[in-house]
């Protein structure tokens, strides 16, 4: 949804979005200078409705001061049919910060008077935020692309598999190529066995790598290793699975995003019960250094997969940092080493 949609959505799913602090409206009356702000524009600046009076000065005055140069003053409102659309950043009197979504229209009396003008807004704070963490990890994605030629891809739990550009610029092969067989870039004679590797792991829901020699472009060949890891939800049913491949032999980078937390849903409590004794440590110190409960701890070791994702991903993170590896074997069993 974006804010040139408001005007056109039902008053009932308005009200709905205003309750929720998503929407607001605004509205000016030039001959009283009455100006009437809706409860969600309230909620979205972070404003209390019983101790503020509403004024397009104040809604300026919140406006970040990279943006308000943007912003069309009082006056400049009166004499404009409408305003562009326009995103803008807002601060709230908590210090908390709003991407939000802008459009005014200005109403004339039959002579052409301007009578007032009326504004909605969006908060697009979330999307804002997604669109700039995706192209954060594009970023990352290209850089480490780049450096190592180490990609990443996920598929579906049918098998439905999504390549990333730089997986095409490796191998040379199409997207339409690749969506009537995902592992045409693995040479013919080795196809058949990476395939039944990968659907036995499928099967049973395991972590799994491959070593194929894969085609690249130019015409060349490489011997590339894959590392793959299911992604599952509360329940336990897998839902994704990421994939990273690098030339063989190349060391990567520690892993990121989706593949992170598929090796660490992976790891389980014989995993961290060795990284412990690795360290000599007692359940008690695993707790203090990652700043957990000693019941969490003793939950993670006995029932892992009723873990909080963020406390396993603190004690993992916390057993890496004092030298702990957890490494993917070449039979999907993970090793658990110290350095």
């Amino acid at each position: 949804m974006d804010v040139d949609s408001l005007p056109f959505s039902s008053k009932q799913f308005l009200r709905l979005l205003d309750s929720q602090g998503i929407s607001g409206t605004w509205e000016w009356h030039f001959a009283s200078d009455q100006h009437v702000w809706s409860s969600g524009l309230f909620r979205i600046l972070g404003l209390d409705p019983q101790t503020t009076r509403p004024s397009y000065d104040l809604l300026i005055g919140l406006v970040h001061p990279e943006d308000r140069g943007r912003m069309a003053s009082g006056s400049g409102l009166i004499g404009a049919m409408s305003q562009e659309k326009q995103t803008i950043r807002v601060i709230r009197p908590g210090g908390s910060n709003r991407v939000l979504s802008l459009r005014s229209e200005i109403h004339l009396a039959p002579d052409g008077r301007p009578l007032g003008i009326t504004g909605s807004v969006l908060d697009v704070t979330e999307r804002e935020n997604l669109r700039r963490a995706l192209a954060a990890e594009r970023r990352r994605r290209r850089a480490l692309f780049d450096r190592t030629r180490t990609l990443t891809f996920s598929n579906d739990p049918d098998y439905a598999y999504t390549f990333t550009e730089e997986a095409y610029e490796l191998t040379g092969l199409s997207p339409e190529e690749t969506a009537d067989d995902a592992f045409l870039a693995i040479v013919t004679e080795e196809r058949e066995h990476w395939r039944a590797v990968s659907l036995a792991a499928h099967q049973v829901g395991q972590v799994y790598t491959m070593k194929p020699v894969l085609y690249i472009a130019g015409g060349k060949r490489e011997r590339f290793e894959i590392f793959t890891v299911p992604i599952v939800d509360g329940r336990g049913q897998v839902v994704d699975w990421s994939n990273l491949a690098r030339p063989l032999g190349t060391r990567g980078s520690p892993p990121v995003g989706m593949l992170l937390k598929g090796l660490e849903q992976a790891i389980a409590g014989r995993h961290l019960r060795a990284a412990r004794a690795l360290l000599d440590w007692s359940m008690s110190d695993l707790a203090r250094a990652a700043g957990l409960s000693l019941s969490t701890v003793k939950r993670m070791e006995e029932h892992p997969d009723g873990t909080a994702q963020q406390s396993r991903h603190k004690a993992v993170e916390t057993l890496r940092r004092f030298g702990i590896r957890f490494s993917v074997m070449d039979d999907g069993l993970i090793a658990v080493g110290h350095r």
